[in-house]
């Protein structure tokens, strides 16, 4: 397990996409429906860690996007978005807990309520969730297929990827 500290210091670790061991620089991807990509990442800084990026849209639900990063030695999951997705947060605010998690305790979050998951010391991995309202991620809600790559770039943004990646021919 790892200390908030160590989860923001990975989250913020530069990083880049693996593949063949070798880092790349940039990598085109060609989004289709359902859009569904698992990338492992390393990072030039910290040769230590690995991760695991996971993009995952619904079949059954064209709208219901998940996007899943984790360090990928230990398996556990440091960020999340889920749009249309459910989930309770716990009741229990330990001492440790950030204050910003203090007004979610026991909150539910149904299908509208898009939601950020973060990695809290002593809690099971992404336990806790803030509204999307209430974070910096600038995707608030996915109404079309455009919204689903832009919140794929706005994470791979959040967890400083720095292989530049072409969406269809957006270049980021």
């Amino acid at each position: 397990m790892f200390t908030n500290e160590q989860a923001d210091y990975l989250i913020d670790l530069p990083k880049k996409i693996l593949a063949n061991d070798e880092l790349l620089n940039q990598i085109q991807i060609q989004q289709e429906y359902p859009f569904s990509k698992k990338f492992i990442l390393g990072s030039s800084s910290d040769f230590e860690f690995t991760f695991l990026l996971d993009i995952t849209q619904s079949e059954k639900k064209a709208l219901k996007v998940s996007l899943h990063y984790q360090e990928d030695q230990s398996k556990i999951g440091l960020l999340r978005v889920d749009f249309n997705g459910t989930h309770k947060n716990p009741e229990t605010i330990r001492e440790d807990l950030p204050k910003k998690f203090h007004k979610y305790a026991g909150k539910w979050f149904d299908y509208d309520d898009h939601h950020i998951h973060f990695y809290v010391q002593h809690y099971k991995p992404l336990a806790w969730a803030l509204p999307l309202i209430d974070d910096e991620f600038p995707i608030k809600d996915i109404k079309n297929n455009q919204d689903v790559g832009d919140s794929f770039l706005s994470f791979c943004k959040r967890i400083n990827l720095v292989t530049r990646i072409k969406l269809n021919s957006i270049l980021i």
